[in-house]
């Protein structure tokens, strides 16, 4: 019998290559309710942040450059003593250069009097008035030479040479005033330095730039590179430093901040990430969209389950930990201290299956931590649900589990670098059109559009910063509603990373389930009714139930009908009347 010839028609690619599936986490990403949800979450913790920063004391607010000065203290094995003296120095060196400027303003005449001040951030309002009139002074100065040196271009008979001068006249007058509103400038910031860095602030700038380093790297392809190298860190350097500097930094050097952030932090990841997680778990499943008020009802019912997921582990540690803890403190004790010692030695055993406990748990949590949310938000379950599944399925498909990351780290920063160019394009073009037709000067003769907003295609990055000293009241008040909107719009970079980070790890977690408990990935805890649903891809009048898998169920409303009675009978009325 001949062979009959086999004609591939077409591949199910994501049936032959599941991870394909992670390629659908920018679509979901981009749906309008997660981006919006990411945005609140951004903007509830940026204004906690905010807010601790304002109530916390100068002397224990972070010095610029703090989170690097700990990191090279690390990375160079030193101890928390050498990063605290090393903290203090910057803390002195600052409150030094603050005694100057009080001392040489006249504020304060005494140098120790001066220190003192300086130690508790007094006499900065003084300062600040000093600072402007030092620049009002300089200002004046200013306009006194210019008027003079058109004076003696007046005197000039030759005409071209008059005009030269008038023209660099002019020139060195706007030379001179964009020099003293810099000055000006710098001479504020450093006097506010005193006030010390919100440890938000530092905590968000060093967590952003690292973000920004991972994007980098994959760009560059610079996966295992430090921050020593030429090409600088590298996307695993950077990945590391991320969970390992500034929280660690926070928890050690300033913990009763750290203890009120995190907890503010759970809130808000509770709360807005659940709800995202609950959207893109209904959306990979049955490629549907959640209203924003039933994914916000299911993480608020579902909010200690989202808040303990992660914290239960951690005191699993720490009464673990308790263990080797205890045994150190008998062994100081001075009469018990050589029995303990011996009896710690003897049974050391004990101490080390703490520390095995204690490393199975932290690993399980650091690799699962990104599987608990959507794994609530998948089956509708418990924080312990979610910590078993995710320690089952890491340490289940370890590997399966890291290239799934690793997948979705590249597409994810291919993903980010578009956004951002799309932001940075409308920023552009939008300052560019309105600065086109904007011909009003600031007060030191700069461009006024440039001065409240210099624009990303001037300082190459989307944030940037304003010189409120240049500006009139009515200025101030139009650059601050500006940056209002300016960085509304580039919080929505920030937005689609949250949206972004949970859509992706979402569709891990369905992969995962799929090989370890051999789970249909159209499998999904449903509690909503059916007007919580919106933007159904497939319209069911539309579809056919083979070609979607779906089963057809009449949603007619029910009619109210007579009981149905026997026919008729053939018998006359008499009969009928008599029966």
């Amino acid at each position: 019998m001949a062979d009959e010839a086999h004609v591939i028609r077409g591949i199910n690619w994501r049936e032959t290559f599941p991870f394909t599936h992670l390629f659908r986490a920018f679509r979901i990403a981009m749906h309008p309710s997660k981006l919006v949800l990411g945005l609140v979450a951004l903007l509830s913790l940026y204004v906690g942040g905010r807010v601790l920063d304002g109530i916390w004391s100068p002397q224990s607010l972070a010095v610029p450059g703090e989170i690097g000065l700990y990191q090279t203290t690390v990375t160079e094995g030193g101890s928390s003593d050498e990063f605290i003296a090393k903290r203090f120095r910057a803390r002195e060196v600052i409150e030094s250069d603050y005694a100057d400027h009080l001392v040489a303003a006249g504020i304060v005449r005494d140098h120790d009097a001066a220190l003192h001040a300086a130690h508790s951030g007094d006499h900065l309002r003084e300062l600040k008035h000093k600072i402007i009139e030092t620049r009002d002074s300089a200002i004046t100065e200013a306009q006194r030479e210019h008027k003079t040196a058109l004076s003696h271009a007046a005197d000039e008979k030759d005409a071209p040479t008059r005009d030269k001068m008038i023209r660099n006249a002019d020139e060195a007058y706007r030379y001179a005033m964009r020099n003293i509103a810099s000055d000006a400038h710098s001479a504020l910031l450093g006097a506010e330095e005193i006030k010390g860095l919100g440890l938000f602030n530092a905590f968000f700038t060093y967590e952003a730039t690292r973000i920004n380093d991972v994007i980098s790297g994959v760009k560059e392809w610079n996966w295992l590179g430090t921050s020593k190298d030429e090409r600088g860190a590298g996307v695993v350097d950077s990945v590391i430093n991320f969970f390992r500097i500034a929280p660690v930094w926070l928890m050690r050097h300033h913990p009763v901040y750290f203890v009120l952030f995190t907890l503010w932090f759970l809130t808000v990841w509770g709360i807005f990430g659940g709800a995202i997680a609950r959207i893109a778990a209904i959306h990979v499943a049955r490629d549907e969209k959640l209203s924003v008020r039933a994914a916000l009802a299911f993480s608020l019912g579902k909010f200690l389950s989202f808040v303990s997921a992660p914290l239960i582990p951690l005191l699993i540690v720490l009464l673990v930990g308790l263990v080797p803890l205890i045994a150190g403190l008998l062994s100081s004790i001075p009469l018990l201290g050589p029995v303990v010692n011996v009896v710690m030695t003897a049974l050391f055993v004990v101490i080390l299956a703490a520390g095995f406990v204690m490393t199975l748990v932290l690993l399980g949590t650091f690799g699962g931590f990104n599987l608990m949310y959507p794994t609530i938000a998948v089956e509708g379950s418990d924080s312990f649900d979610a910590i078993s599944r995710s320690f089952s399925y890491v340490y289940a498909r370890p590997w399966r589990m890291l290239f799934y990351t690793l997948v979705s780290i590249i597409y994810g920063a291919l993903c980010y670098l578009f956004v951002r160019m799309f932001i940075w394009v409308m920023l552009s073009m939008t300052h560019y059109f309105v600065g086109a037709g904007f011909f009003t000067e600031a007060h030191n003769l700069a461009p006024l559009w440039t001065t409240m907003w210099p624009g990303p295609q001037h300082t190459g990055t989307l944030s940037y910063s304003v010189d409120w000293l240049t500006l009139r009241w009515d200025q101030e008040l139009a650059a601050f509603f500006l940056a209002i909107w300016v960085y509304l719009v580039i919080s929505m970079l920030g937005a689609f990373v949250i949206s972004f980070y949970f859509s992706a790890n979402t569709i891990i977690y369905y992969l995962l389930r799929g090989e370890v408990d051999a789970t249909e990935m159209d499998d999904v805890y449903v509690e909503q009714a059916d007007e919580d649903f919106t933007d159904t891809a497939f319209p069911v009048a539309s579809a056919s139930p083979a070609s979607v898998g779906a089963v057809i169920v009449d949603t007619k409303p029910p009619t109210t009908q007579a009981p149905v009675t026997d026919p008729p009978t053939s018998e006359p009325p008499g009969e009928q009347s008599s029966a």
